[in-house]
């Protein structure tokens, strides 16, 4: 039944002659593994853009090696080692005491990492969706191009950011397939209200971990992507690409809840 709700809401879309944008970014990488093998077979197998959210906190040689010749990823930043320094229930990198240069210090040490790695794009993804109060600033200092959170963080824009909507887990209780009617629902409700509001290039952002993910979740993956592509409704773009494409006007606005 979700899969033809959101067929309808497919069909809504190409009526009007139009394609919604999706993208995926993939978060905690470090280094190779089985499932790490796995997700870039999925990606290649299905001629998907992928972007993945490497943790430079240690020697990235191994990755870098692994990842030579995948010319469907690109690499993004994802924080500077991945650690909790927040007090209280939110967790962060970087204490909202800390000031801008500090900031900035630790964040340029982390993509000098991260540079080195084939695909890599000078693009921030803050760890648990934690945004410093410095961080816009701080993205403008060090020369970054964009950056990437969560949908529910209202949105700030001193730098281009292109954020994620729909994560493959749920989280409470430990890391779990989030299921294929919540996924399929929340992805029609996203596309709903960009045809609404008219933000037709706005994009929707999938969201996953591979290194948490069951084999629900790695089966529903496979079939949503190859269903995509076959469907010729949806329009799979790179990160760097929308990123240099995505006016402010048509961010769309953070939802809640």
């Amino acid at each position: 039944m979700r899969w033809l709700l959101l067929q309808q809401e497919l069909g809504r879309w190409r009526k009007a002659g139009r394609k919604p944008v999706l993208w995926w970014r993939d978060d905690d990488a470090r280094a190779p593994s089985a499932e790490l093998d796995r997700l870039l077979t999925a990606a290649a197998a299905h001629d998907t853009p992928l972007t993945l959210a490497v943790i430079p906190d240690g020697d990235l040689k191994a990755l870098s090696a692994r990842l030579a010749g995948e010319t469907l990823v690109s690499v993004a930043q994802h924080g500077v080692d991945h650690q909790n320094r927040r007090d209280g229930p939110a967790a962060g990198e970087f204490p909202h005491a800390w000031m801008r240069i500090r900031v900035a210090t630790q964040m340029r040490a982390g993509w000098a990492k991260v540079s080195g790695l084939p695909g890599a794009v000078q693009v921030f993804v803050p760890p648990w969706n934690d945004i410093h109060p410095e961080l816009p600033a701080v993205l403008q200092d060090c020369g970054y191009i964009g950056w990437s959170a969560w949908a529910e963080t209202a949105p700030l824009e001193k730098a281009p950011r292109v954020d994620t909507h729909v994560d493959l887990l749920r989280w409470r209780g430990g890391a779990r397939f989030r299921g294929e009617g919540r996924i399929l629902e929340r992805l029609r409700e996203l596309l709903a209200e960009r045809r609404q509001a008219g933000l037709w290039a706005a994009p929707v952002g999938l969201l996953t971990h591979h290194l948490d993910h069951d084999e629900a979740a790695w089966r529903f993956l496979d079939r949503f992507i190859a269903w995509t592509q076959a469907s010729g409704d949806i329009a799979w773009r790179a990160l760097p690409d929308l990123l240099a494409e995505l006016p402010v006007e048509i961010s769309p606005v953070a939802r809640k809840g």
